[in-house]
């Protein structure tokens, strides 16, 4: 039983492995401000081009939420004790303020892109955005990302910073045949991050749909019904 198991388990990442081989391929021609999603059986490929930033100004509201909440638990203070019934919101300032700015941001140096080594520091914490704030849901809901790939927009130099971060990741579909919702919550400072242009490929019928998400709109229904 553990070796059937353990083929099981293999034959799956082998086959989430085979599709992301084919979405590293685009991954060196995807444009900034753009993804795929390539439907095949039962999975959902993507290739999409975030912008450093839209991580930089996440990694704060994520940062500051901590701080709110560890200050609205301090001591629930209404006023009924004497006190000015402060909710906590200047404590919440100063240790925001003795927190630099270095330490909020994926991008340390704070030049408006990611190195490397800023990548190699934060992958963990940009994998939990990502799987936070990018989805494909079916009636049931978010459907699981598998096989999460993060690298640098490299275009030929794997080793320079970038502004654009790659991410590669397979949707396990319940059923090919169910209405599907992508989402983004990506997106950058500059009004060029705040838009990014999808294109969408079922292989069952060979159709493709072209369409836009962004800050305003960050949703969109795949292959709507005519």
């Amino acid at each position: 039983m553990k070796l059937i198991k353990k083929l099981a388990a293999g034959i799956t990442t082998c086959i989430i492995l085979s599709g992301l081989t084919f979405s590293s391929v685009q991954a060196h021609m995807m444009v900034a401000q753009h993804g795929t999603i390539n439907l095949v059986d039962d999975g959902a490929f993507m290739v999409l081009s975030l912008p450093v930033s839209a991580f930089h100004f996440l990694d704060n509201s994520l940062t500051e939420l901590d701080g709110s909440d560890a200050a609205d638990g301090s001591d629930g203070s209404d006023g009924s004790d004497g006190s000015d019934g402060s909710d906590g919101s200047d404590d919440v300032d100063k240790k925001i303020g003795n927190i630099s700015m270095s330490n909020l941001s994926i991008d340390q140096n704070n030049d408006g892109k990611l190195s490397s080594d800023e990548l190699q520091k934060h992958r963990q914490q940009i994998s939990r955005i990502i799987l936070q704030r990018v989805s494909l849901s079916d009636a049931t809901g978010p459907l699981p990302l598998q096989g999460l790939i993060i690298s640098l927009a490299s275009h030929g130099s794997p080793k320079q910073p970038s502004d654009q971060i790659i991410v590669m990741g397979k949707f396990k579909l319940s059923n090919s045949q169910d209405p599907l919702i992508f989402e983004n919550q990506l997106f950058g400072k500059s009004f060029s991050e705040q838009v990014i242009d999808m294109s969408v490929t079922r292989q069952e019928d060979k159709q493709k749909q072209v369409f836009q998400v962004s800050a305003n709109a960050p949703s969109h229904r795949l292959f709507p019904a005519k």
